[in-house]
């Protein structure tokens, strides 16, 4: 895992490393470690402006991803309740599922999968709609 991911800055709408959000450092790493295209960038939307954020990122699954299980390069989107509050990327570390993420006051980690998923009322892990190729 490259450094740059790791030494992240948070940064509330950041979408330029080092000073990233969540879906700002996803986005980023999901395109340099996958090769991936890059996805909509949401502009100035934040987890504070809660609505924007809903309709963001009920957008751009239906423009562009759809379910799947966990697999290095998945977004994992997290729900509490029936509002999605915080995505981060599935990478692999030493053989096993990760994600790449970051919050306020904690800055970037690697959670294991499981805590990650046990954090939250819900996961849903996406991929990209259109490249048929991606696991």
């Amino acid at each position: 895992m490259p450094n740059r991911y790791l030494s992240a800055i948070y940064e509330e709408g950041g979408r330029v490393l080092p000073r990233v959000d969540c879906w700002g450092l996803t986005i980023i790493a999901r395109s340099e470690l996958f090769g991936l295209p890059m996805l909509s960038d949401f502009g100035a939307v934040t987890r504070k402006s809660i609505i924007d954020f809903q309709r963001s990122y009920r957008a751009e699954v239906e423009r562009a991803l759809e379910e799947c299980q966990p697999f290095p390069g998945a977004i994992a989107a997290a729900f509490r309740g029936q509002a999605c509050v915080h995505v981060g990327l599935v990478v692999d570390v030493d053989g096993r599922q990760r994600v790449l993420e970051t919050n306020p006051g904690s800055g970037v980690s690697l959670t294991p999968l499981r805590t990650f998923t046990d954090q939250y009322s819900k996961v849903i892990f996406y991929r990209d709609r259109n490249l048929s190729e991606q696991a």
